[in-house]
């Protein structure tokens, strides 16, 4: 252009229009200089993007193992959820035999202490004789006949009373039975 201006090859409205081209494209320089750096910010960013979508992939494989151990975990919970359950089951009917036989154990404890008592009543005749009998030896040894009838005669007495007793128990039980 610079050739053609010296040289006078043009005419002077395509000089100027070519002026007013040059001033334009001389005023677009500043914008296309900014629209470069623009784009080299935007190529930044695209950059920053690509990495934030690569750590975005990567956080999202982690939160897809995540899951995976979740649901896992989740799983086994409701394996020992039901295994808990089925052992409160046992538990608790172990609880019902627990009563049943705690009930039966309080029945038999009752009923030998009843055996007792009753053995007891039943020996206590024993042992009375058994005194009554040493008692007679020893006053039998010392020779003290007169203590010797006095305790015959009471308890001569005392076996009649316990006889006619039971005589009336007998008839009594007889005449119920009829």
């Amino acid at each position: 252009m610079q050739y053609r201006i010296q040289h006078e090859s043009i005419t002077l409205n395509e000089e100027k229009q070519i002026i007013r081209e040059i001033k334009q494209l001389q005023g677009t320089r500043d914008k296309v200089i900014a629209n470069a750096a623009m784009r080299a910010e935007v190529q930044k960013f695209v950059g920053e993007k690509d990495a934030i979508q690569d750590k975005v992939k990567s956080i999202s494989v982690d939160l897809d193992e995540v899951r995976k151990d979740h649901q896992a975990i989740k799983a086994k919970f409701k394996t020992l959820e039901t295994e808990k359950e089925a052992i409160n089951n046992v538990i608790a009917s172990l609880e019902e035999e627990l009563c049943v036989v705690i009930e039966k154990k309080d029945k038999v404890y009752h009923k030998i202490r009843e055996l007792r008592n009753k053995r007891e009543e039943e020996n206590t005749c024993f042992y009375q004789s058994r005194s009554l009998l040493n008692d007679a030896r020893r006053l039998a040894a010392s020779k003290d006949v007169n203590a010797l009838i006095e305790l015959s005669t009471s308890e001569g007495k005392e076996l009649i009373q316990v006889g006619i007793e039971a005589g009336a128990r007998l008839f009594i039980m007889e005449e119920i039975l009829r």
